[in-house]
């Protein structure tokens, strides 16, 4: 069977294909690549998600076999805080045992080299290939007991130092100050214990929900987007709290839902956020987005007389601009970010903790900072639609419409480009669409935005149609 990394690792259905076997074959590939860049030392973690205990010791078995040293946390761990480890601890990569924001029937493995950033292609292409060409009598393990005594294992936490790193860029007395109320959302995830923490030490008041472990993840998918936060709402706006804050089931994801009990779209926090930075932080450089992520931290980049970078989709594009570009923030409409000065990774508790940082600053309700945006910046309508195609016929059908569009909705295409899927810039209103197919789920993403609303609802309307007709046929 081949094993292949999509945009964020490798991941399966749990005893479908992500087995002892497959897990012990990707194990063994990564330790052999790790040794061909003359690597030693590597972190073994997990999230909390069912059998990840038994898949990390599996890894770390391979990875003790073949001479490399394994640094694991005890409990479960964000991939951010494997990312701040690999640097902070000069290691050779790290391995998360995680599926993220997947349904809980899944899990995967991330594998993050030396730099700390998601794996590049180059370095999955090589995994990939390794994996192809091992047999089951090439993989090497050894217990990790007799690991401990030969010095190449042991158990760490790396949690207090990734603390102390976010309080050097993140003004904790300054949250403290500002008195806020803040419902906090763990969604069962490897988040527990770290944004808790904080948010209860910060803050003047905080709800926390979901902060222990459950496998199932109360039987949806571990995201927090708008219709996980939903049920917040009403809690709220009758409440009178400031903001909830949510994270996925790595802690590499975040979703915000403002004081009115509006869910408020990644695309604008990473606006939000990067007016914030400039403003009130004093930050220089570039803003850089996923090709997919809106256009309003271009505005706002335009307004700083800073560059705005693009990339493919993927946060391992967006680390580049972290690492040789210096960009001010870097972030993906899926809810991804991380800023200058940080790892090269998406931190969803950095991005809540940002957020909770600009309310202090600002001292005004995030609905108000909203509407102070749009007022300057103008507002940015967008949407991503995912549909899940029944048979690759469909699927192959729909992508060829898209790849001979020559109009769309009636307006007229000034440029296009196939960096990731097909994109299409329209003359009217800063309209521009995106398809593509996901790299981590057998769906199609469809991307629109406007600044113009009526615009944006014809071109909604318009690839809703045009997916039900593929569907049919």
């Amino acid at each position: 069977m081949a094993i292949r990394f999509g945009t964020s690792g490798w991941r399966a259905v749990i005893s479908d294909e992500f087995t002892f076997s497959n897990v012990k074959r990707v194990a063994q590939a990564i330790a052999e690549f790790i040794k061909s860049t003359g690597g030693s030392q590597v972190i073994v973690a997990r999230d909390t998600r069912f059998m990840t205990e038994r898949y990390a010791q599996i890894v770390s078995e391979v990875m003790a076999g073949n001479g490399i040293k394994v640094l694991m946390p005890e409990n479960p761990t964000p991939t951010p805080v494997v990312s701040f480890a690999i640097r902070s601890l000069e290691l050779s990569g790290g391995i998360n045992i995680t599926a993220s924001h997947n349904p809980p029937e899944y899990c995967g493995i991330k594998f993050n080299p030396s730099n700390g950033a998601p794996a590049a292609p180059d370095t999955t292409k090589k995994i990939e290939d390794i994996i192809d060409k091992i047999k089951p009598d090439k993989i090497h393990a050894m217990s990790l007991s007799r690991a401990s005594n030969e010095g190449l294992f042991e158990i760490i936490d790396p949690k207090p130092q990734y603390i102390k790193a976010l309080s050097e860029i993140v003004d904790f007395e300054r949250i403290k100050a500002g008195g806020l109320r803040v419902i906090c959302d763990l969604l069962y995830g490897a988040a527990i214990n770290y944004l808790d923490e904080l948010c209860q030490n910060l803050c003047a008041d905080c709800n926390v929900v979901h902060n222990y472990r459950n496998a199932y993840f109360g039987g949806d998918r571990p995201e927090p987007d708008e219709d996980r936060l939903r049920e917040y709402s009403t809690l709220v706006r009758d409440g009178g709290w400031d903001i909830v804050i949510a994270t996925d089931g790595d802690a590499d994801r975040f979703g915000i839902m403002d004081d009115t009990g509006s869910y408020v779209k990644p695309n604008e926090i990473i606006a939000l956020l990067a007016h914030h930075l400039y403003v009130n932080k004093n930050m220089i450089g570039p803003v850089a987005r996923s090709i997919s992520t809106s256009h309003a931290v271009d505005a706002v980049a335009s307004e700083f007389n800073q560059a705005s970078l693009e990339t493919p989709v993927g946060f391992k594009y967006l680390a580049n601009m972290i690492l040789s570009e210096n960009a001010v923030i870097a972030g993906e409409e899926s809810g991804g970010l991380s800023i200058q000065n940080h790892i090269p990774e998406k931190d969803g508790i950095l991005a809540c903790l940002l957020v909770l940082e600009m309310l202090a600053y600002e001292q005004k309700p995030l609905s108000a900072i909203r509407k102070d945006f749009q007022e300057k910046y103008g507002a940015f309508y967008n949407t991503r639609i995912d549909i899940a195609m029944e048979s690759m016929d469909q699927k192959r059908e729909m992508l060829k419409h898209f790849a001979e569009l020559d109009s769309f909705c009636g307006m007229k295409i000034v440029d296009h480009d196939n960096i990731d899927g097909f994109r299409y810039l329209f003359e009217e209103a800063g309209s521009w669409l995106l398809i593509r197919e996901s790299g981590t789920e057998p769906v199609l993403r469809i991307y629109v935005e406007s600044k113009s609303k009526e615009v944006f609802q014809r071109m909604i309307s318009s690839v809703r149609e045009l997916s039900r007709r593929f569907a049919s046929t």
